[in-house]
């Protein structure tokens, strides 16, 4: 099948051509302008899903699936809730937590940190939350024995644990918000406890608040025997979330609701996804920018061409042709520099990423190096939307040629 006759020229007028080297030139400052803008943009979509994902694993990491809460009370009986929700099909464990806002500090030191303590089940707890690589297969089992002089046992976050400078056989004081009567006053409940270890999973909240305790004796802390605050599920599939926290939902009753881990975090993902936004159009300036020069480059060839659309308006071409072979012209700019600014963006988030190149101070920033991700999803985003940029550019020029009188512009060359 032959090729339409408005593609072949439009190839013929981007090759090199002897006494057209400055045309050449501006040629390929454009396609290098469509590259360049493509690159930045597929880099600075990678950089913004690479934090997505690191933000959504370490989310993930000490955190369950799904969450069951009371209504009614903060605290509910766990054993009769536990046993229906292990009986859903594609519930893989669950555990109950007795949660509590307390003060704890180091008693060589007297310097108070605020702590969310929460009493879990040491074997249950490891198989519902996953702590990440950093801590451990078992990082709660040190709670299911006493320390020394049959003291209870607590587990703290890493950060925690600097803070308060304490490490694995030191003991710390807990005060939490329930009282006691004494004969002189009223007193919050507190307890002495050594230290176990300290859990780390990269997560800010779980590192620098989180203190964890055998729920017996967070029961008997808080004087709330059979007690739980909520119950932590893990699922078989955790594609299956939405569904499975409607059957969840069913299961328990009205008494109960159901979180998932997704709605918890809801505002940081839409804060994600908005900034992602903002960047791509702020980033797609650039190719705006550049098509400007396709713009340039296809105004200055119309110019250039005078006496060939003449040539073809004479042997019949209609305007919408000759309007065609510079829309084509345009197109095979944009073609060409979006191509390779896709591979050079793509290859560049991969070495950026796979050699950890930009590195930070984890303790500043909470991560070690900037992550990039580039998915396949972007990359097509961002090929149509530079494609759809460069035939924009191309409608002037396009429009200018076809409203062309190339007879009146032979007869004064």
């Amino acid at each position: 099948m032959r090729a339409p006759y408005e593609l072949g020229l439009a190839l013929r007028y981007l090759r090199v051509h002897r006494g057209r080297t400055f045309l050449s030139v501006i040629t390929m400052i454009s396609i290098a302008g469509v590259a360049v803008g493509t690159a930045a943009l597929v880099i600075a979509l990678a950089l913004m899903t690479g934090f997505e994902d690191d933000m959504r694993q370490r989310i993930l990491r000490g955190s369950a699936h799904l969450q069951v809460i009371g209504h009614a009370d903060t605290t509910f009986d766990a054993g009769a809730a536990l046993e229906t929700i292990r009986a859903i099909p594609g519930v893989a464990a669950a555990s109950p937590v007795l949660y509590v806002p307390a003060m704890i500090m180091n008693d060589a030191l007297g310097a108070p940190a605020y702590a969310e303590l929460e009493g879990v089940d040491p074997a249950l707890q490891g198989s519902v939350v996953d702590f990440g690589p950093q801590a451990g297969e078992a990082p709660l089992r040190g709670l299911e024995s006493p320390g020394e002089e049959g003291r209870a046992r607590v587990v703290l976050g890493a950060d925690l644990a600097r803070r308060l400078a304490v490490r694995a056989g030191d003991t710390v004081r807990v005060l939490v918000p329930k009282l006691r009567l004494t004969p002189f006053a009223a007193m919050p409940r507190s307890l002495v406890l050594e230290v176990a270890g300290t859990v780390k999973t990269d997560a800010y909240p779980q590192d620098s608040q989180r203190a964890y305790i055998g729920i017996d004796i967070a029961r008997r802390l808080l004087d709330a025997p059979g007690r739980a605050s909520w119950i932590e599920i893990r699922l078989t599939d955790p594609r299956a979330l939405a569904s499975m926290k409607g059957g969840v939902a069913r299961a328990v009753g009205e008494d109960f609701g159901v979180l998932d881990l997704l709605e918890q975090n809801r505002e940081i993902f839409k804060a994600f996804q908005t900034e992602k936004l903002f960047l791509f159009i702020a980033i797609a300036l650039i190719v705006v920018v550049a098509s400007l020069n396709i713009v340039s480059t296809l105004v200055l060839m119309v110019n250039d061409k005078v006496r060939e659309i003449g040539t073809l308006t004479s042997m019949g071409a209609k305007p919408v042709g000759v309007a065609s072979v510079f829309m084509l012209q345009g197109l095979v700019i944009g073609i060409i520099g979006t191509t390779i600014g896709l591979a050079l963006g793509s290859a560049s988030a991969w070495w950026l990423d796979t050699y950890r190149v930009m590195a930070l101070n984890p303790d500043v920033y909470f991560v070690d190096y900037v992550p990039f991700s580039n998915r396949p999803g972007n990359v097509v985003v961002i090929g149509l939307a530079a494609l759809v940029i460069a035939f924009c550019a191309t409608l002037y020029p396009a429009w200018k040629a076809a409203r062309l009188r190339p007879v009146e512009a032979i007869r004064h060359e």
